[in-house]
């Protein structure tokens, strides 16, 4: 806005005047933004520059000839989103790996947003660059409306155009955003540090954030439940797993998350004996996840026979010990395999008295 407020006092008085008007403006909303959860860096920057403008054309008065004064200062307030574009991301990509306290997360939010922005800018400014380059490769009409356009109501209307696609874009992300759910990002200790949306392109291109995931052993005769880990999942596909994984969703205590989780693949099974056993921590080049193991154990494999999942099947516990190690199973049992075992055999043992 005060980009705007700027250019378009400068089609009528004299730059100095336009360039405080501007930087004034600026003060005035960067003043109204201080309670704002997100800070406006693209916003500080404009203002800036215009303050620097102004004060600028009051040491060296200038007005350029033919009334350019729009292009010019479309030149020079893209300077602060040319700096976001060229070194915006090399700032968010390393502090993203240690944003742990809210303060700092906001800040990496409202540089990520302003990048977006000073994008949507640089794309309009370039797309208005190539049409005064043809406007002057074929000389200028003589009429002077291509000038007027060009020259007057394009500068302006750059700021103003960014301004409206990236309110469209925040409308539909935030219409989208209510129809997704959030998963949280937590410590290695289990405390919660923040949240994402749960869709898969988030949460494949996000290596360094944890996300908390629910993992239910099945058991039924002393038995281990396996199948085929699903062709869509993150990681690991088609590898022989556990039957139940889940994202803990955004405000869910763990235990409700294993019961949805265990519900949702075994639907008429009783979940009377779902207990927790312990979490650990997972990280590889693919995964960081901190994993809740639960166990299930069944009276019967009646609840087995109702599933849709083919190629699952009960593995004997020593079977699965022999076959370790040879690509058969995901890299996550056999992480958990050797505490799993020694709970299923302790139980089992117990189970004969």
């Amino acid at each position: 806005m005060p980009a705007i407020v700027a250019i378009v006092a400068g089609t009528f008085i004299a730059p100095v005047y336009a360039a405080c008007m501007g930087g004034g403006i600026g003060l005035v909303f960067c003043f109204m933004s201080r309670r704002q959860a997100l800070p406006f860096f693209l916003l500080y920057g404009t203002t800036v520059v215009l303050l620097l403008l102004s004060v600028v054309f009051v040491l060296f008065p200038y007005s350029p000839p033919g009334n350019r004064l729009p292009i010019l200062f479309e030149g020079i307030l893209l300077l602060p989103p040319l700096l976001l574009l060229a070194l915006g991301n090399r700032w968010v990509a390393p502090a993203s790996a240690n944003a742990a306290a809210h303060r700092q997360h906001s800040l990496l939010q409202g540089a990520e947003a302003a990048i977006v922005s000073a994008r949507i800018v640089f794309i309009l400014a370039l797309i208005h660059g190539l049409f005064l380059l043809l406007a002057w490769l074929a000389g200028h009409p003589a009429d002077g409306k291509v000038d007027i356009m060009l020259y007057k109501v394009a500068p302006p209307g750059v700021f103003a155009m960014a301004i409206l696609l990236n309110q469209a874009g925040i409308v539909y992300f935030n219409r989208r955003l209510k129809r997704v759910a959030f998963v949280p990002v937590v410590n290695t200790c289990g405390e919660i540090v923040g949240k994402k949306p749960l869709l898969s392109t988030i949460l494949r291109s996000d290596k360094e954030a944890v996300y908390p995931i629910i993992r239910i052993a099945v058991t039924v005769y002393g038995m281990l439940y396996l199948l085929p880990r699903p062709q869509n999942c993150l990681n690991e596909a088609g590898k022989t797993d556990l039957p139940v994984e889940s994202f803990l969703i955004y405000g869910e205590s763990v235990e409700q998350a294993a019961r949805r989780a265990a519900r949702h693949v075994f639907p008429k099974a009783s979940l009377s004996s779902l207990c927790f056993n312990f979490k650990y921590y997972y990280h590889d080049d693919n995964s960081n996840r901190l994993v809740y193991l639960f166990l299930l154990e069944l009276d019967n494999d009646a609840p087995l026979l109702t599933l849709h999942q083919a190629n699952g099947k009960l593995w004997p516990i020593g079977q699965i010990s022999r076959d370790l190690g040879k690509g058969y199973f995901s890299k996550f049992l056999e992480q958990e395999f050797e505490p799993l075992k020694e709970i299923i055999c302790t139980r089992e043992k117990y189970r004969e008295f």
